[in-house]
């Protein structure tokens, strides 16, 4: 990599994915019984026979075979002295199999990553099959240098929101938020703190609510049906003022959201129109839990954060997003342009 493309990606060194337990622990194992085959002419007999008198429906992600070696039952099943007596109830012909049962620890559930199958398949070979997207997530490759940039963009906005409402209020660590249609690549609403005016207007459920103000609604101020501009709604910003500040230092940026529809008016309901479906976010510090779960609800696709936070609900004090039990669920990066968001 040559000097100016190192540079250019400097200021986004610490910048990673917050994934859930699952995909960055090492797979949970088990013991099961396995017996070596005393003629190798009889593999195809013995699989086909054991998979009849005796399934393991719990670790059919293994492979029944591994070097002449014949898995035969988990461990829990039975004790180690009974196992022979098990197979010759069910009418297996146990001379094809050396008299020594033996333990081995094999995955207890599939793999999900090439890293977790490269690990448990050296204990036994096991059934692997490599998901692409999931594979760039967990390697921190999922985005091109072109789309990097576009993110460090959004957050730089992120940056300049914060410093805006320090001058606006009376916060000592002001927060900035701005949330991004990256389907017209457009920043839809932005926020920053407001929790002089309320304990629970932090910068992300600011911004949320200016999202609102762009479908109809809005909880702390009212939408104005006439607010547009270039054929987009500029509702989810402030005030003109505003905007109008941050358009001059970012002028190869789309400002507004796409004009509501109800859902019965959409082409793909799916993408809508609850608040921030399909809408990526960029906070200059990592949200509380509130937040998160605020972000949960309002159905973000992914979050960006720049520093974290000791009150943080994404990484610091608990994964919000990796909640299996949750309805929905999004993507987090962070340390983008962790530095510059630091100095907030």
């Amino acid at each position: 990599m040559d000097e100016a493309k190192r540079m250019k990606l400097d200021p986004a060194c610490s910048f990673h994915p917050i994934l859930p337990d699952e995909l960055t622990e090492d797979t949970p194992l088990t013991e099961i019984y396995y017996a070596t085959i005393s003629d190798v002419k009889n593999t195809s007999k013995i699989i086909v026979k054991l998979n009849d008198i005796l399934p393991i429906p719990n670790l059919t992600h293994l492979k029944r075979m591994n070097k002449g070696k014949v898995l035969l039952l988990p461990i829990l099943a039975a004790p180690c002295n009974k196992v022979l007596n098990i197979l010759k109830e069910k009418n297996f012909d146990v001379s094809t199999l050396e008299d020594d049962i033996r333990i081995a620890k094999v995955a207890k559930i599939p793999p999900r990553t090439k890293k977790q199958y490269e690990k448990v398949t050296k204990l036994w070979p096991c059934n692997f099959h490599p998901n692409k997207y999931l594979e760039k997530l967990v390697t921190n490759t999922l985005f091109s240098q072109k789309e990097l940039n576009l993110h460090m963009k959004f957050m730089e906005l992120a940056i300049d929101v914060a410093k805006y409402g320090k001058d606006k209020s009376t916060e000592k660590q002001q927060v900035g938020v701005v949330i991004v249609d990256p389907k017209i690549e457009s920043v839809v609403a932005v926020g920053y703190s407001c929790r002089n005016e309320g304990p629970t207007r932090h910068a992300v459920m600011v911004a949320i609510d200016n999202v609102a103000k762009t479908q109809t609604g809005g909880t702390w101020s009212k939408a104005d049906p006439e607010k547009f501009k270039d054929g987009l709604d500029i509702n989810g910003f402030p005030t003109e003022e505003m905007l109008d500040h941050i358009k001059e230092t970012y002028t190869d940026l789309r400002f507004g959201a796409t004009i509501f529809k109800r859902k019965g008016d959409l082409e793909q309901p799916s993408d809508g129109p609850y608040l921030c479906t399909g809408y990526q976010v960029y906070a200059t510090r990592e949200p509380c839990v509130m937040c998160a779960m605020a972000l949960v609800h309002s159905r973000a696709f992914r979050v960006f954060y720049g520093t974290s936070s000791e009150n943080g609900g994404l990484e610091t004090l608990c994964k919000v997003h990796t909640v299996q039990d949750l309805n929905h669920h999004y993507e987090v990066f962070a340390g983008l342009l962790g530095e510059e968001c630091l100095t907030l």
